[in-house]
């Protein structure tokens, strides 16, 4: 069943409507930010696995508004809803908000879990063509005219297939509220802060050991800049998209990584 258990729910924030899930018992909160170009139904698989021990709640983030804004309504999104203090696992786009979240309010904020991201401030400079070219859009704008103008898709082309292959990764369910949104619509460019302010918390990267993050960096390294906290992390098996592809290996990740949180 699609996010079996949870609670769909739409709240106004700041004069923003929020749609999120929530679900789950327990004294520790996850909060789940999806990445570009999901909803929150990325972590149907992940969610309803962890809620068995702890308190998740997934939120639609707004990308048409800054990360200080977005940081803002999160942790008050948190405080309505009776969430305190939280680890926060955000994929690529939702991981720097993660961040920013946790540099916004390190009271609240117990750790941090970052998947498929670099810093941005340490990764902007340090790409090199090759890895500028493998970027979605950018590897179509790289190519003689009309390719660009024709394929720049900004989707998997999988998702507009009906119906789906079946070897998918991605649930039609997911994939029918990924395309019936409009949050990345409007989306604005993003300038993350630089410097951007240092973490204090423990923080987590998982990365697709199939994909472009581990093959160009070790992430670890770089998010070692980040915080004075503990650091660790891992690859784990797929190319990007880790929640939908390698769900189990995600949840236990999170689990194992918040238990450790708890007796630490």
């Amino acid at each position: 069943m699609f996010f079996e258990g949870f609670t769909l729910t739409t709240r106004e924030i700041n004069g923003v409507v929020y749609r999120f899930r929530s679900e789950g018992t327990g004294r520790q909160t996850v909060m789940l930010l999806h990445g570009r170009p999901e909803t929150h139904a990325a972590w149907h698989h992940v969610g309803p696995f962890l809620a068995a021990d702890y308190r998740v709640i997934c939120p639609d983030l707004h990308p048409e508004r800054t990360p200080a804004e977005q940081a803002s309504d999160l942790l008050e999104l948190a405080t309505v809803t009776g969430h305190d203090r939280l680890v926060i696992a955000g994929q690529d786009y939702g991981a720097h908000l993660a961040c920013q979240i946790a540099a916004a309010a390190p009271e609240r904020v117990q750790a941090v879990i970052v998947m498929e991201a670099l810093p941005a401030p340490d990764h902007t400079g340090r790409d090199d063509m090759a890895f500028s070219l493998s970027q979605y859009d950018c590897c179509w704008f790289g190519q003689l005219h009309p390719k660009p103008e024709s394929q720049t898709i900004p989707v998997p082309s999988e998702w507009l297939e009906n119906p789906l292959p079946s070897e998918s990764i991605f649930a039609p369910e997911a994939v029918a509220d990924y395309l019936s949104a409009s949050i990345w619509q409007y989306a604005v460019p993003v300038i993350w802060p630089v410097p951007r302010a240092r973490l204090t918390c423990p923080l987590m990267a998982l990365w697709a050991n199939s994909g472009r993050i581990g093959g160009w960096y070790n992430p670890l390294t770089l998010w070692r800049e980040t915080t004075t906290g503990e650091i660790s992390g891992h690859p784990i098996s797929g190319r990007h998209f880790l929640a939908e592809e390698t769900p189990v290996d995600v949840g236990n990740s999170i689990r194992t990584f918040m238990q450790h949180l708890t007796s630490a």
